[in-house]
C-alpha cells in the first residue's frame, strides 16, 4: 500500500466520521430567532411554600415567564416557581422574536401544587 492510498483512506475516514457528524440540523440551536423553545421538564409537582427553578433546553436571551393562575404559583423572571396553594398551573417561557415575520415561541410546564 502506496503512502497516497494510506492518505486517500485517512482522508475517507476522517470526512465519514467527523464532517458526517455535522450532517444533524442545528441551526437553530440558541438561536435567538429559532422557531424552537423547550423546557427541561413537562410537569412539575411541588408542594406549598416550595421554590423550583424551571429550565429551557438551551439558553436563550429575552425570555418572559409567566403563570397561568398566580394564585397557586408565581413565577420570576429567571424561571423560579414558588409554590402558594394546593391547584395546577400552567407556567410559560415566551419569546418574541425579533424578526416580526418568524413566529413567537413558547414552551409550558404543568405545575401541580399539593399541600
Amino acid at each position: 500500500m502506496t503512502m497516497k492510498n494510506i492518505i486517500s483512506i485517512f482522508c475517507t475516514i476522517f470526512a465519514v466520521f467527523f464532517l458526517g457528524s455535522c450532517s444533524k440540523d442545528t441551526a437553530d440551536m440558541g438561536n435567538e430567532d429559532s422557531p424552537v423553545l423547550s423546557m427541561t421538564e413537562d410537569t412539575v409537582v411541588m408542594h406549598v411554600g416550595e421554590t423550583h427553578r424551571l429550565s429551557l433546553t438551551y439558553s436563550i436571551s429575552g425570555v418572559e415567564w409567566s403563570s397561568e393562575h398566580d394564585t397557586i404559583a408565581t413565577v420570576d423572571f429567571r424561571g423560579v416557581v414558588t409554590a402558594v396553594k394546593e391547584g395546577k398551573t400552567l407556567v410559560t417561557a415566551t419569546r418574541e422574536a425579533a424578526d416580526k415575520t418568524l413566529e413567537t415561541r413558547k414552551a409550558s410546564c404543568v405545575v401541580e401544587v399539593k399541600q
